[in-house]
């Protein structure tokens, strides 16, 4: 792991130098994905600005629900979702027969493939929301919180790459999975990114205990802001970095599953 963790810090500095030939492509990708997230906060700004709240979240409330989805989703994004996002086009260009000639494993391999420097616009966007709704808030976290916060983070990533990897693996069984991915992954997920209580109950529970997107966000910033009004809340609050890492458990083994049964490109 070790070995891993400082050649990809090496592939980092090479693949920026690389970006650096292009500057102006660089700035611009960045700007135009913080520029387009920027606007998702403001959209959150003028909807509170006119009611105040929505179903007792305020703008800060609503900046921390969505900056735990952003943020888990743009780390991982720059792990790994250039090539799980595309893993069909690998198998059908049968470039992923080559990958698997090669000594170091397949996961790694995908990684390395392509760092996701799109994502950085993303991340920035958020931490400067995240820090402001922290901010504004009359009570401050308590240490046992930020160490919450944390793990929170933490299972996020885990389970946003876990869901990359999962959905990415459905490509072995169908070889289109780009209209499944955005399904699932992205339609469906979006929904968190407002209050589970605007949702009927059935929905409620698909986001929980089918598709676990809830545990990235809604249940964590529950805890965060003092909203887990019940037993059930809190319960599910406190398990939610778990969640996540079973989540990424569960992607992989379907990945490895997939991986068992290809035969290559034209097979």
């Amino acid at each position: 792991m070790i070995d891993f963790l400082s050649t990809y810090l090496v592939y980092i500095k090479t693949f920026f130098k690389s970006r650096a030939e292009y500057k102006t492509s660089f700035v611009l990708g960045m700007a135009s994905n913080f520029y387009c997230y920027f606007i998702t906060y403001m959209s959150y700004w003028v909807l509170t600005s006119g009611v105040n709240t929505v179903e007792g979240w305020d703008f800060s409330d609503l900046s921390i629900l969505y900056g735990l989805s952003l943020i888990t989703y743009s780390i991982s994004g720059t792990l790994i979702w250039y090539s799980a996002y595309s893993l069909e086009d690998l198998i059908i260009s049968g470039q992923l027969d080559i990958m698997l000639l090669r000594p170091q494993g397949l996961i790694r391999q995908m990684i390395f493939r392509r760092f996701g420097d799109t994502f950085l616009g993303q991340i920035l966007v958020t931490v400067i929301f995240l820090c402001a709704a922290f901010a504004q808030r009359t009570e401050r976290l308590s240490l046992p919180m930020v160490f919450y916060l944390v793990l929170a983070i933490v299972g996020g990533i885990f389970l946003q790459t876990g869901s990359m990897i999962l959905f990415g693996s459905f490509s072995f069984w169908t070889m289109k999975s780009g209209a499944l991915i955005d399904l699932l992954f992205y339609d469906l997920r979006g929904m968190t990114n407002y209050p589970l209580a605007l949702y009927p109950r059935a929905l409620r529970i698909f986001l929980t205990f089918v598709l676990p997107w809830a545990f990235i966000n809604y249940y964590p910033t529950l805890l965060i802001t003092g909203k887990n009004i019940t037993v059930y809340e809190t319960v599910l609050g406190m398990i939610a970095p778990f969640v996540g890492v079973l989540w990424f458990l569960l992607g992989m083994a379907v990945f490895r599953t997939g991986l068992k049964r290809y035969t290559g490109a034209g097979g």
